[in-house]
């Protein structure tokens, strides 16, 4: 299932909520009183019978999920978009967590609380903005997409990501070993450095402090980056447009970026390990300074 859906949810009084979703995870925060519990009732009652007055138009099904039968819901159904409110008990649990992030659907969590069994990204968390009777989503977090040298500098990965920054940045950039443990190293002397599209169970905790914030898609889009990767079509839209590229099947972009990663370089030399970083990524091609003619080449020239 695709990701990317235009929603209009509205009612006879011309209360109205309009919005897009864009990836497969959505989550809407705020205060009481600010329309979230309004949006889940209205597709509910919309749901429920057309003599509510009440109408949803998307190109999937927009369902209110509840507890009653969730199960067999979200292992037998596919190709709808599940909204989901606060009150709804099991939702920190692991074990809705591993039936969302098998099931071949979108979903809308309301909550304030963090998920951290799943993985969302930061730039889909949203509030509602009001004016009068018309509702729309609005980003909480601005974009955190500009790397910053500082005098300390965390890094959530290990292994290839650690060593990929301390090419470039020396013994400064350390390791956090996980995203749940990046707020810790928050000081004004230092960046964090986290795969923005999974790290939106953290994002709240980040912000607070008063670090400088990197949150790239993750480690592995940032390695598509790679000039070598410019002949690519499927990796350059995959680069400008990561929500158009990834569906439902797919845990995360994380996920997707590295199976991307590891599938275009398999038996080259560029062959791609997340345990040690291949010398390709942060070398001259063969130590010439050039492009890296295997992946950059004509195709005629094949």
């Amino acid at each position: 299932m695709e990701t990317q859906h235009d929603i209009l949810v509205q009612n006879k009084r011309s209360v109205q909520f309009r919005f897009t979703i864009n990836r497969k995870f959505t989550v809407i925060r705020g205060d009481s009183a600010t329309g979230k519990t309004t949006l889940f009732q209205m597709v509910s009652d919309a749901n429920m019978s057309r003599g509510t007055g009440v109408a949803v138009s998307c190109d999937a099904p927009v369902i209110a999920l509840y507890e009653t039968g969730y199960q067999y819901e979200l292992s037998n159904e596919k190709g709808r978009i599940y909204i989901i409110d606060e009150d709804f008990a099991k939702l920190k649990t692991k074990e809705f967590a591993s039936l969302v992030l098998r099931s071949d659907n979108c979903f809308i969590f309301i909550t304030r609380e963090s998920l951290p069994a799943i993985p969302y990204s930061y730039k889909e968390i949203y509030k509602i903005k009001t004016s009068g009777k018309f509702h729309t989503l609005e980003r909480i977090y601005p974009d955190f997409d500009e790397l910053i040298e500082k005098d300390v500098m965390v890094t959530e990965d290990e292994d290839a990501g650690l060593t990929y920054y301390q090419y470039y940045f020396g013994d400064k950039v350390v390791t956090s070993h996980g995203n749940s443990n990046l707020s810790k190293f928050g000081s004004c002397e230092s960046l964090l450095i986290g795969d923005g599209s999974a790290i939106g169970a953290y994002i709240q905790d980040l912000a607070i402090t008063k670090s400088e914030l990197y949150l790239p898609e993750s480690f592995e889009w940032k390695l598509l980056n790679n000039g070598m990767f410019a002949n690519d079509e499927t990796i350059r839209e995959l680069i400008e447009h990561p929500e158009r590229m990834v569906d439902t099947s797919q845990v995360s972009t994380e996920r997707y970026c590295a199976n991307l990663l590891a599938d275009r370089t398999a038996n080259t030399p560029a062959q791609y390990s997340k345990s040690k970083l291949n010398e390709c990524y942060i070398k001259p091609c063969c130590c010439k300074g050039t492009k890296c003619e295997f992946f950059t080449r004509d195709k005629k020239q094949k």
